[in-house]
């Protein structure tokens, strides 16, 4: 239990390192949305099921489909994408392919997006 919970960990912040490279890479730097970014789940995931944890970060993080409203939110939703392939083997495709396997209803935000970074 203590070491599914200790792997959990480990593997959200090694997302989460992944996350403020390709930041970085995007954007020249890393914004405090970026050095926050799944840094609640970290902390929740000392308490909570790895499942509670999810449902509840996706229920409110602007860089969640549901959330998201402005450009920036888009933003950091599409960063999210492009480095989920690098650390989690469960989710190997890039934001392009991400967008229109699993959110084609927001490609009038986010294509133009991708075309600004070259993705």
């Amino acid at each position: 239990m203590v070491q599914n919970r200790i792997n959990s960990i480990l593997y959200t912040l090694e997302h989460r390192r992944a996350f403020l490279k390709v930041e970085k890479m995007l954007l020249g730097h890393n914004t405090i949305r970026g050095y926050l970014h799944d840094l609640d789940k970290v902390f929740l995931k000392l308490f909570l099921s790895k499942d509670t944890v999810q449902k509840m970060h996706r229920n409110y993080s602007r860089h969640h489909a549901k959330n998201a409203h402005t450009k920036q939110d888009y933003i950091q939703m599409v960063i999210d994408w492009e480095c989920a392939r690098y650390t989690k083997p469960d989710k190997l495709l890039n934001a392009r392919e991400t967008l229109y396997k699993y959110y084609p209803e927001l490609k009038s935000k986010i294509i133009p997006i991708l075309e600004e970074f070259n993705l």
